[in-house]
């Protein structure tokens, strides 16, 4: 198993062009995942990681809580309602939000070194 590289989240948000849309902001990922299949999500998951995905109903929350995953990206520009940021919110839970595809995302994440479960690429 390889030690999942520490990526910073800050110099990330100008390449996505992520708004944040909590109050919340790790300073760290260890890791991406890529899927709108929550069941996969807590199937594969890992803490720390960002999780790319075009759903923004409650249960993303719910799943993101569950696996401790530090920043739900939101792409394709889609944002949850109010009450599912709020939600997150008093999770502790970081949602930001990109008008980049999930593909476009993936590469600038890609770039800056983040890499699947357990490091694998």
């Amino acid at each position: 198993m390889k030690t999942p590289i520490l990526v910073q989240l800050q110099p990330l948000m100008a390449a996505l062009r992520a708004e944040q849309l909590t109050n919340n902001r790790p300073e760290t990922l260890t890791g991406c995942y890529i899927s709108d299949l929550l069941s996969d999500v807590l199937a594969h998951a890992e803490p720390g990681m960002i999780w790319l995905t075009i759903q923004t109903h409650r249960n993303v929350v719910s799943v993101a809580a569950t696996k401790d995953i530090a920043v739900v990206l939101f792409t394709c520009g889609r944002k949850p309602y109010a009450e599912v940021i709020a939600e997150a919110d008093e999770e502790g839970l970081a949602l930001l939000t990109t008008p980049l595809t999930t593909f476009e995302a993936a590469g600038k994440l890609w770039e800056a070194g983040l890499r699947g479960k357990n490091g694998h690429e």
